[in-house]
């Protein structure tokens, strides 16, 4: 929680983790935030997704995941997990996920996109910490996040923002606006729209002046390829042009551009005094370029001299994205007979279309052919129906809160084939064209009943319990049960808890995705775990994901104004999935080698030969497969605090916050290697380096000091974030290291013109701090050759450094 909302959240009732009525942050039975649009917008960030990053200690946007459209459909990670497993909620009800699947990084991760949620539409948003499958069904393992659009009674308003980095660059324009119109004195209509231009900013790292880009010249003056880590080959000499040339050709690192357009609607209308027709709805168009890794000039020589004539300097491409996202939502609630009752349905879908730019096929004839593609698109949608009961009853003496409720899930994911010439040959350079026997349109369907009861043991003890039934057409059924539970030993303090398993269920774009790339005339594949290539190579269906959460804590009101909060939990997550290492054949370079490019002995040759004419290969193809899989299971603890107060003085009001998330990770199974390749070499379930990467992501601990100062027309915002030290892993060293903790502030600065008019100045990471220096000695033999310095862009701190920005808000 925000120290902007500190002076309101007693007050505030919440909608998210329980399906009783009337419960206030300060007296639920399970830990959530309360942030109002307002605090959203007051952070400058350029999306919800970095805005909640900002506020919020136990979540995390990592600066970097993968390349890929992974730089540009990104996620937070709830308590240190995986961003999948963190349920998206808009006024209540089940937002669809992106139809982009990770491939890296969190690897098998389909999560919802709040980046394309217009952060200038949201009245509120609820974090629960705390899972909730019982309650809500899929993916709710380490949390929920419900936004709460604006509706009829908020005011209306329009603002201006604009800035850029202190180096000059990255500059980001947002304009929204929203306004509310009554329909007579029944109903309401609110609508928001939004709009932000994020222009590129890099922050690569220079060349050392022994790493060439250019190819080298013999003694006849004639281009030779380059040596091992392009150094100067012996008897040549290096091409005049390495002395004017860029030394940051690299342009990947720092600030992605973007265009995002969104909108929303809220409407209600009450068709009787105890009913009422409701709808809401989101749309947001996006456009993005991702920079991808410098191509130089020598590179292109060894492959295709003929581009040369194109791109005498080399070349950097993009991968290009045009997406538009849409869910709407419309329903009939009221109350009948004592129950009160809701039937809805919602539809979500989000599609992308993937290009590259400035970009070649090297298996093309240059000058001539083409240096752009169209590589594919990518769709998921989800069509959810929900009829939710509740009413109270009288049962044993005392009144129970009892609901009960049924839901119905058909998800379509697809993946349409690009042109032809993005997969011909080795492919368009950067990201190659999907391929049509990579092309997929699969269907799921899925059905769900709980219910839930509530009720007050003692005026002093509340308990809560919920139980869940889930089918599933591809993977079968699901129970999940929540029971949580607050005692008020005095008015000012309180113990509760919650006792809960839960479940991820494989998301049918993960299920379904494969893709395929050229390397030197040998397929390597991404295939779904169950095609024939897949199960030849040990792939087995994928199992739904499961967690068994406990949290223990307490609430306490010691005086002077002050609130306390303390839970502990812990989550263990089985059957996680991951992607499997890299298995099969490739004799490009005249000896055969496996995925990792080590060789293989003739007898090994033979016997992945004979698994991939078992998947229907013919004999000697040549073939390099890896799929996703359960990889082990997970233990997480860790500790959420909050205290946070009002202080009133003769000058001015200050409102206080401090948070702070501590976390650890731990992998507690590795799945066994597959029975059918237990003789080969370079396969495992987890490197070390990926069990690194499972549990460090995140630093393990975060913690956030606010204070919001008013006085008369002046309000000073300032907030200090310390993201605690990272974990890496080096397989240089082949053991960890540790980055230092980080300290962020950002501060702003409003004044109140008039009754209407508010100008706003923010610096973000007010004192431009940067990630730290990757250690000299962790380094690999590549980057020591290619770069004087490199830094670790993995963190929640990326390297875009500070960003002052100013804002304008007209309300009416």
């Amino acid at each position: 929680m925000s120290a902007d909302d500190a002076g309101q959240q007693v007050t505030d009732v919440i909608v998210t983790g329980s399906r009783t009525a009337g419960r206030t942050v300060q007296n639920s039975a399970a830990p959530v935030d309360v942030i109002s649009g307002t605090t959203l917008t007051n952070t400058g960030a350029s999306s919800t997704l970095e805005a909640l990053n900002r506020l919020l200690p136990s979540f995390n946007v990592p600066a970097l995941v993968q390349p890929d459209l992974g730089s540009i459909v990104r996620g937070g990670q709830l308590r240190g997990l995986d961003p999948a497993y963190t349920l998206v909620l808009i006024n209540g009800k089940r937002r669809h996920t992106t139809s982009v699947v990770n491939e890296d990084g969190f690897a098998g991760s389909v999560a919802a996109d709040l980046a394309l949620i217009p952060a200038g539409a949201i009245q509120r948003v609820e974090v629960l910490r705390d899972g909730a499958s019982a309650v809500y069904g899929s993916d709710a393992i380490a949390g929920v996040i419900n936004i709460i659009l604006k509706d009829g009674k908020s005011p209306s308003s329009f603002s201006v923002q604009t800035g850029q980095s202190y180096e000059g660059d990255g500059a980001v324009s947002i304009i929204r606006g929203n306004h509310s119109f009554a329909l007579g004195d029944r109903g309401h209509l609110s609508v928001a729209g939004e709009f932000s231009a994020q222009s590129r900013a890099v922050r690569n790292f220079p060349l050392k002046s022994t790493y060439l880009i250019y190819p080298a010249l013999n003694a006849a003056g004639q281009p030779v390829r380059l040596g091992v880590n392009n150094s100067l080959p012996a008897g040549a000499t290096a091409d005049p042009r390495e002395a004017t040339r860029d030394n940051q050709p690299w342009k990947n690192a720092g600030q992605h551009r973007f265009n995002t357009g969104s909108a929303s609607f809220d409407f209600g209308y009450d068709l009787t005094p105890t009913t009422e027709l409701y709808a809401f709805g989101t749309y947001a168009h996006r456009k993005a370029w991702a920079t991808q890794n410098f191509r130089p000039a020598n590179t292109i020589f060894i492959n295709n001299p003929g581009l040369l004539s194109v791109y005498p300097d080399g070349f950097t491409p993009f991968e290009v994205t045009e997406e538009d996202d849409f869910g709407l939502t419309g329903g009939i609630k009221g109350e009948h007979a004592g129950w009160n009752w809701d039937l809805s349905t919602t539809y979500g879908q989000d599609k992308i279309d993937v290009y590259t730019a400035n970009t070649a096929n090297y298996s093309l004839t240059y000058p001539n052919a083409q240096t752009g593609f169209y590589i594919g698109q990518r769709f998921y949608s989800n069509l959810t129906t929900n009829l939710d009961l509740n009413r109270s009853v009288a049962l044993g003496g005392h009144d129970f809160s009892w609901s009960v409720g049924l839901q119905q899930q058909h998800e379509t994911a697809k993946l349409k084939a690009g042109e032809p010439l993005s997969y011909f040959g080795s492919g368009s350079s950067a990201l190659t064209g999907y391929q049509p026997v990579d092309a997929v349109d699969e269907t799921r369907d899925s059905y769900a009943a709980y219910t839930a009861l509530s009720t007050y043991i003692t005026p002093k003890w509340f308990i809560d319990g919920a139980v869940r039934y889930e089918h599933y057409s591809d993977f079968g059924d699901s129970t999940t049960g929540r029971l949580s539970s607050r005692y008020d030993f005095t008015p000012n303090f309180a113990v509760r808890g919650t006792v809960s398993n839960g479940f991820h269920a494989p998301s049918l774009v993960t299920a379904s995705y494969s893709n395929t790339s050229d390397h030197a005339g040998v397929p390597y594949r991404l295939a779904q775990p169950d095609s024939a290539a897949a199960r030849a190579l040990g792939a087995q269906p994928l199992k739904p994901e499961e967690s068994t959460n406990y949290s223990l804590g307490f609430t306490a009101n010691p005086g002077w104004g002050v609130r306390l909060a303390l839970d502990a939990y812990q989550i263990e997550v089985k059957h996680q999935i991951g992607a499997s290492s890299n298995i099969g054949i490739d004799r490009s370079s005249g000896v055969a080698v496996d995925g990792s490019g080590r060789p293989l002995t003739p007898a090994q040759v033979t016997y992945i030969d004979s698994l991939l004419q078992g998947a229907g290969f013919a004999a000697g193809t040549d073939i390099v497969v890896h799929y996703f899989t359960d990889v082990g299971d997970t233990r997480t603890r860790g500790v959420d605090f909050t205290a946070e107060a009002n202080s009133r003085f003769n000058w001015g009001n200050i409102r206080w916050l401090f948070a702070a998330n501590f976390n650890k990770i731990d992998v507690t199974r590795i799945s066994p290697v597959p029975t059918a390749l237990q003789n080969l070499p370079n396969i495992g379930t987890l490197s070390t380096a990926s069990q690194y990467n499972l549990r460090h992501r995140a630093p393990h601990d975060k913690q956030v000091l606010g204070a919001v100062f008013d006085r008369g027309p002046w309000t000073v915002d300032l907030r200090e974030v310390r993201y605690g030290e990272l974990t890496r892993y080096s397989s240089v060293l082949g053991a960890e290291y540790k980055l230092d903790a980080t300290f962020v502030t950002d501060l702003s600065v409003a004044y109140q013109v008039n009754d209407h008019l508010r100008l706003t100045a923010t610096a973000n990471n007010l004192f431009d701090e940067k990630p730290q220096r990757v250690p000299q000695n962790t380094r690999t033999a590549a980057s020591l050759a290619q770069y004087e310095y490199a830094w670790d862009n993995s963190g929640p701190v990326g390297l875009l450094g500070g960003v002052y920005s100013v804002r304008l808000d007209y309300s009416f």
